[in-house]
């Protein structure tokens, strides 16, 4: 009776984690369909354990039974013996190392070897009883090779250890040691049976070892969206990071609803779980449909990822085009007729993007630079483009051009109409990479205010640019002002009056040497501290500059209420104001600005014609190519020694 207890327990612990997977939605995946074998493979011969005991027991002993008990005894062997090397595939998917295993025929020979010979010996024993058998009086025996079969088992045992601390480093630390720690339980399981065989304790000790890998290994919460019931950003990160390590070969359909932000803003919540619901639901079907063999990601805000392994590039570009058909377009959804925009991309990995971190990168911005609408943007196609590497890789980049501190200051000369002479500057980041050459800032500026590394990147302005000033005093250059362009981000951090007056200090810079330039946006912002920042600079000494006017829609107002001494016209403007409706435009405002008090300079001035209408306006400063690019230090003081 010990031994059907044993077995009865394998088969509840089984059942139980069964309905668990499916109640948990964990039936996609190689790894979760690998686990579910598994879990059949403890319950069938735990069942037949059971049915055999049976005879004698509740069903009576008959000599007409003694094939079918030889039957259930062949089933039973057959199954209990595959249950280490199932074990053993387990533990592939769990390290995401089936495609090194599998990828030869040697290999695929070597690993089933074992099996197949428990096979041969157990298909012979029909013949030679070197196995089991039954006599007359219905008793069973075991035959002189049945060590084979355990043998076979401490086989597959012993390469599973050594596989297992192989491979540690795809592994999670619990996660190693409760796989390790599997092994020995199973092995002394195995003696056990061995040495005394009226227990039959391997089935239990399995099942145990599974629930043991449930609990610690097969989390769902961790790695799974509960909601939409498909892989989360956490597993997305974890995986490839994995197929990074291993040199694993992926293709990668990357997909966004650009608009997502204005449909869940139309919708509530529990609307905006059903719809998506729908759009995972054809994207699974799409999976299956294209035999992608791969798993579906929500990475959240509308962006979901497709993995498959061993991609074939032409099928993954064609699901690719029909996902993006069947997404696009007017979509009817609980009484709302809903727009989707999408971006749909075919990474191969390690073809197109070779490491991880560049992988997790581009699918987190991809559809900020490729083309939304049905068509994909196939990145072995788009990968010769100098822009798309460029946008691709740009977070690296910056990243590293911080790190490395690759940023430099450039210097644009600024004239001053009435002193007739260069008094000033605008201080311009530039980054030149050793793989891309000059790389715009409109690229690494909106790439840096993205992630947040603009602050990183301002502290080095504010850093650079006092250190340089003061250098100019000490070569006799006294610049009246500086300009230093100011973000958004920078404009709104609590700590920005005490960092700069800090770097004013360390170089021993004048205040009234700083001017900041903010745009129109970040002026008409209703954030209080960034009023509460320029009233506290401005109190001591330190100017600003509205930058870029006439390219928005202007908050008089709003402006008046801000304490800045000089506006900047837009060079857009400049390159309008042939335009007899402009210049008249501009004329009035550039009066109206100068009759309120404030300086004007005129940015983007590249003829003298330009430069002799604006003089003619009365403006205060000139900015432009027709006196010069902006300039490394070195070029720039020069050319204010030779223009004093």
């Amino acid at each position: 009776m010990q031994l059907l207890l044993l077995d009865i327990a394998s088969i509840i612990i089984a059942l139980i984690l069964m309905l668990s997977m499916f109640l948990r939605k964990m039936t996609r995946g190689r790894t979760n369909f690998m686990f579910i074998m598994m879990l059949v493979f403890i319950i069938g011969p735990a069942f037949l354990d059971c049915w055999s005991e049976a005879y004698g027991l509740w069903l009576p002993e008959e000599p007409e039974s003694i094939p079918l008990r030889m039957g259930l005894c062949y089933l039973y062997y057959l199954m209990r013996n595959f249950s280490p090397l199932l074990y053993q595939l387990v533990i592939f998917t769990m390290t995401d190392t089936w495609h090194i295993q599998m990828k030869t025929h040697v290999r695929r020979i070597i690993l089933f070897t074992p099996y197949a010979i428990s096979c041969l010996v157990l298909l012979l024993n029909s013949f030679t009883h070197v196995v089991f058998y039954y006599d007359a009086a219905m008793n069973y025996h075991r035959g002189p090779l049945i060590s084979l079969l355990y043998i076979n088992s401490f086989i597959y045992l012993i390469y599973g250890i050594c596989y297992v601390i192989k491979y540690k480093k795809v592994l999670a630390t619990d996660k190693f040691w409760v796989l390790l720690l599997t092994y020995p339980l199973n092995i002394l399981a195995v003696v056990i049976q061995l040495l005394y065989t009226e227990i039959y304790v391997e089935m239990f000790v399995t099942s145990l070892s599974v629930l043991l890998m449930a609990l610690v290994i097969q989390r769902p919460e961790e790695f799974l969206n509960p909601t939409l019931g498909v892989k989360n950003s956490i597993a997305y990160s974890t995986d490839i990071e994995r197929a990074d390590y291993l040199d694993k070969t992926i293709g990668v359909i990357l997909v966004k609803i650009v608009n997502y932000p204005s449909i869940v803003s139309i919708i509530d919540s529990h609307t905006v779980n059903h719809f998506m619901k729908l759009i995972v639901g054809r994207m699974a079907s799409s999976v299956r449909e294209h035999h992608l063999h791969g798993d579906l990601y929500y990475l959240e805000r509308g962006l979901f990822a497709i993995v498959a392994e061993k991609p074939d590039f032409m099928q993954l570009e064609f699901a690719a085009r029909k996902i993006g058909e069947e997404l696009n377009g007017t979509a009817e959804f609980a009484c709302f007729d809903l727009e989707l925009e999408t971006c749909v991309s075919v990474v191969r990995c390690p073809e197109d993007i070779n490491t991880s971190e560049a992988l997790m990168s581009f699918s987190n911005s991809f559809h900020n630079y490729l083309p939304s609408g049905k068509d994909v943007s196939v990145v072995a196609y788009e990968k010769g483009n100098r822009d798309f590497r460029l946008k691709r890789d740009i977070d690296i980049i910056v990243s590293a051009a911080i790190a490395e501190r690759k940023f430099e200051m450039y210097y644009q000369p600024i004239y001053s109409v009435k002193e007739d002479r260069f008094v000033s500057a605008e201080a311009l980041i530039r980054l030149n990479d050793e793989n891309y050459g000059f790389v715009p800032p409109a690229f690494f500026i909106a790439a840096a205010e993205r992630t947040g590394t603009i602050l990183q990147i301002g502290d080095f302005v504010l850093d650079d640019v006092c250190r340089f000033v003061a250098e100019l005093s000490r070569e006799g250059i006294e610049l009246d002002f500086a300009e230093i362009n100011l973000s958004m981000i920078q404009c709104t951090q609590t700590n920005l009056e005490r960092k700069v007056l800090g770097y004013l200090k360390k170089y021993g810079v004048n205040p009234a040497q700083i001017n900041f330039e903010i745009t129109e946006s970040t002026a008409d912002s209703s954030t209080d501290i960034v009023d509460v920042n320029m009233r506290k600079l401005t109190e001591a000494g330190i100017t600003f500059s509205l930058d870029d006017y006439g390219t928005g829609y202007s908050n008089t107002s709003r402006i008046l209420e801000l304490p800045f001494r000089i506006v900047k016209l837009d060079k857009s403007l400049v390159s309008k104001v042939s335009d007899s409706r402009m210049y008249i435009m501009l004329k009035s405002t550039i009066r109206a600005m100068k009759d309120i008090g404030m300086e004007i300079v005129v940015e983007g001035v590249e003829d003298e014609e330009a430069l002799k209408l604006f003089t003619d306006l009365e403006c205060d400063y000139i900015q432009g190519y027709y006196f010069s690019k902006p300039l490394p230090e070195k070029a720039f003081i020069e050319f204010m020694k030779s223009n004093r």
